[in-house]
């Protein structure tokens, strides 16, 4: 009965693995493309779970969110598709989760840095921490490995492993047992 915390939660294949695996979860998902979260709400597995219509970022307000629906790889930076859509914005700290998190999945096409920019209150109920810091970020398709390394480092978190196939890593709160 953890929290999960899915920050780009596509059509919610995060929620469904824990679901075939039969671990029990409270489950929260965060999806800005309309056409995407469409499905995620018909993916839904239990009646409990929360699926959001808006995107984790560092300020609540309105964003031009790219649009690759195609690939899956939507974002709130621009990387040379001018296809975009106005969506809301929140940060994870406005929305006041007072429950302990188990897991934080952060999977925002190169906006990583700035999700947990907006998250740094909420860190510190989080225990573990998995982010795609990819080759997603913007027109030259950097990777946020460094800026998401220094902002977790900084904030008690230690990378615990690291994918061997892509740029995924995983974190864990150095002040929760």
């Amino acid at each position: 009965s953890d929290l999960i915390i899915d920050c780009g939660t596509n059509v919610g294949e995060l929620n469904y693995s824990f679901y075939y695996k039969n671990i029990s979860i409270n489950y929260i998902g965060f999806e800005p493309d309309k056409d995407t979260y469409n499905c995620l709400k018909i993916n839904k597995i239990r009646e409990s779970d929360k699926v959001n219509n808006f995107a984790l970022s560092n300020k609540n307000g309105e964003a031009d969110l790219y649009v690759d629906g195609f690939g899956g790889n939507s974002s709130l930076e621009y990387f040379g598709d001018d296809k975009s859509i106005i969506i809301q914005t929140k940060t994870l700290d406005s929305l006041k989760i007072e429950t302990p998190i188990k897991l934080f999945k952060v999977e925002a096409e190169g906006h990583e840095p700035e999700v947990l920019d907006g998250s740094l209150n909420t860190l510190k109920n989080i225990e573990y921490i998995a982010v795609d810091f990819g080759f997603e970020r913007g027109l030259n398709q950097e990777n946020t490995i460094n800026s998401v390394n220094n902002i977790l480092t900084k904030n008690n978190f230690e990378l615990k492993n690291i994918s061997e196939f892509r740029l995924v890593g995983l974190y864990k709160n150095l002040k929760l047992t």
